[in-house]
């Protein structure tokens, strides 16, 4: 039986703390940057769950100072597992279980599903379809890299994630512009490299969700997002769960365990991106935990299935609980709109039930007086809203009744501190 876990978790993404339920561990160590917002129960939780440990380091991307952290603490109680749900730890965590002996995904697995670059290489050298792609060690070589591809391109960090620091770039000046703007130049100071794809126009996007034992899927579901989410933060953004009898499902289906294949994943759970253009399906991205925004909550509103207890499961050496009970109808997930700023107005989440047919709940995460940062990415949001439809054209008409009654308002805030990593 495992008995202490240790945790990677960063400054940006909320902790989910399920782990600290979990009675098959004894004891956890959090592994989490200096600075961070979460707020952790030191010492024993209650009795029959585990006690938590806290360390701070600076990064959780510097692998040297995590596995001087970390083998510190195996001096002290041996380490069983190591995990990260948090994209900016995969590969950190992978290599500490590669040098330390612990079970679980290598360093080379958490490489192929954080690094961008490299993700794409291994989907394409396995005939999997993607956008052309290169990669540049600094921003200005975009422009030679936009050349040789083709305008406009996309770019994005080798290492991030929910469409953080991602842009369409049309041309020679706009790149040349970006470089040497504040996304470039934090990108160079961090010494960060830069993917740069061709810009393929989606017809529609797709994320599939599955939870993989042993190599095969044991669980898996397709949804289809409203939009692609590149530049819709502040737009309605989400998705739905279409139906298995529905004519993009299998295919998604089988590229998605192709995809998962060539990248290593044995035991876990997988977020992969597809989407489909005008000559049929591409492979965008992949992950290995669970997804952002709403999907969690959803995935289990339709089939009753906890997405972070598989990957609990799967991180901890057990056969993840799956008990597959789907519903009748198609569960959407919708982000409300936000924008940088001091709210000033806000629906009610009485505003939105009242608007909202066939709705299923409502998470409000912010109230008129909160500051909104601008450092803003994919799953970003005012709050959540579940709703079931008969159908897309009813996902729309109820999509368009939200619209007419959220109301945001924001007043400019006083200035930000520069952003962490």
């Amino acid at each position: 039986m495992t008995t202490h876990a240790v945790v990677l978790t960063s400054l940006r993404r909320a902790f989910p703390l399920g782990l600290l339920d979990t009675p098959s561990v004894d004891h956890v160590t959090i592994v989490a940057e200096a600075g961070h917002p979460h707020r952790f129960p030191r010492g024993g939780v209650r009795p029959g769950l585990p006690t938590v440990g806290v360390i701070e380091v600076e990064s959780i991307r510097d692998t040297t100072q995590v596995l001087r952290a970390v083998r510190q603490v195996s001096a002290l109680c041996p380490v069983d597992r190591i995990l990260s749900p948090v994209e900016f730890g995969v590969a950190t965590a992978g290599f500490l279980r590669s040098a330390l002996g612990v079970s679980g995904e290598s360093f080379d697995v958490g490489l192929a599903f954080s690094d961008k670059f490299l993700m794409k290489r291994r989907l394409a050298e396995a005939g999997l379809k993607t956008a052309r792609f290169t990669r540049v060690f600094d921003p200005t070589g975009v422009r030679e890299a936009g050349d040789s591809l083709g305008w406009p391109v996309i770019v994005k960090p080798t290492v991030g994630a929910l469409c953080m620091d991602v842009a369409r770039i049309d041309g020679p000046e706009a790149a040349r512009a970006w470089a040497t703007g504040p996304v470039g130049e934090r990108l160079r100071a961090d010494g960060m490299p830069v993917v740069v794809e061709e810009y393929v126009a989606m017809h529609r996007e797709f994320h599939v969700d599955a939870v993989v034992r042993e190599g095969e899927m044991l669980f898996a579901t397709v949804s289809i997002y409203f939009d692609p989410l590149l530049g819709r933060i502040d737009d309605f953004n989400g998705s739905w769960i279409i139906p298995r009898n529905h004519p993009d499902h299998d295919e998604a289906l089988a590229l998605t365990t192709r995809a998962v294949k060539a990248l290593g994943l044995r035991d876990g759970v997988t977020h992969v991106e597809l989407f489909r253009s005008q000559d049929g399906f591409r492979v965008g991205e992949a992950a290995c935990r669970p997804p952002g925004g709403g999907i969690v909550e959803a995935i289990h509103h339709q089939h009753g299935v906890d997405l972070w207890e598989g990957y609990w499961s799967a991180a901890l050496g057990n056969e993840p609980v799956l008990d597959v009970v789907s519903t009748e109808g198609l569960v959407v997930n919708v982000n409300l709109p936000i924008r940088p700023g001091r709210i000033v107005e806000l629906s009610t989440e009485a505003e939105i039930r009242t608007a909202c047919p066939g709705l299923i709940d409502v998470r409000m995460n912010m109230n008129v007086g909160d500051v909104i940062s601008s450092d803003l990415n994919s799953s970003s949001t005012t709050g959540v809203v579940f709703f079931r439809a008969r159908d897309e054209a009813e996902i729309g008409t109820t999509l368009s009744s939200l619209r007419r009654a959220y109301r945001m308002e924001v007043e400019p805030a006083p200035a930000e501190p520069a952003r962490g990593t």
